[in-house]
């Protein structure tokens, strides 16, 4: 996926055990493989959840069957723009959540990356 790192393994984007949803760590790329918003962790933040939206909509899911959300953010002063974005994107919805300040991302241009697990209604 990463175009510069010759690395021998593949991901999918979405695993369904059951009626779960995981989806692998939405950044700022599209899911057409573009870059949104270099330097900017919230325009980034935005990217991945619209990419989270399409994804849970395309195995049967939506935003408001999402359970946890797990936020990595390579500097502390991304927290308040980037949860302003998540907060944006859930409205209502108040899944459990964890927020990790991290060394860095699989590329230097990652500022925010966020993991998914949802859920499909019986």
């Amino acid at each position: 996926y990463y175009k510069d790192q010759d690395i021998k393994n593949e991901m999918s984007m979405v695993v369904k055990a059951g009626n779960l949803i995981f989806l692998r760590g939405q950044t700022g790329f599209t899911l057409e493989g573009g870059f949104t918003g270099l330097g900017d962790a919230a325009a980034q933040a935005d990217q991945a959840m619209r990419n989270v939206k399409t994804l849970l909509e395309e195995v049967g899911s939506r935003m408001e069957h999402i359970c946890k959300i797990t936020t990595y953010i390579t500097d502390r002063a991304y927290r308040e723009p980037v949860y302003q974005v998540i907060g944006r994107h859930l409205g209502d919805i108040a899944p459990v959540g964890t927020g990790l300040i991290v060394n860095g991302l699989a590329l230097p241009e990652m500022l925010v990356e966020i993991d998914i697990d949802a859920m499909i209604p019986a």
